[in-house]
């Protein structure tokens, strides 16, 4: 079965734009795209209104976490990180980040 991990984001209104990883570093998302690609994890979006899903699937949580283990050292990843948290807190933009096992990875 496969392994998922799901970013939730959810706008407070219409008028509020979801930011882009790209806005913050185009070589970062160019490097984690590459990654996650290269080793067996895909990344689909499903949009409802106000909210937004990022789908990462990956066979088994051991090919996701090799992948992610290896975007922890993309293109400037903790500065890009920050600061795409600290976007979405000053937009009121929630973000919830779950596994397919049902564990909360991230919540804000």
């Amino acid at each position: 079965m496969a392994y998922t991990v799901t970013w939730t984001l959810t706008r407070p209104d219409e008028g509020t734009a979801i930011p882009t990883i790209e806005s913050f570093s185009a070589d970062n998302k160019s490097a984690n795209d590459t990654i996650f690609a290269e080793n067996g994890v895909t990344k689909t979006y499903e949009i409802d209104e106000l909210v937004t899903r990022v789908v990462f699937t990956a066979e088994d949580k051991a090919t996701y976490d090799s992948a992610k283990a290896l975007s922890d050292n993309a293109t400037n990843e903790s500065t890009v990180r920050a600061d795409y948290k600290a976007a979405l807190i000053a937009a009121n933009i929630t973000c919830t980040i779950i596994d397919s096992e049902g564990t909360t990875i991230a919540s804000f």
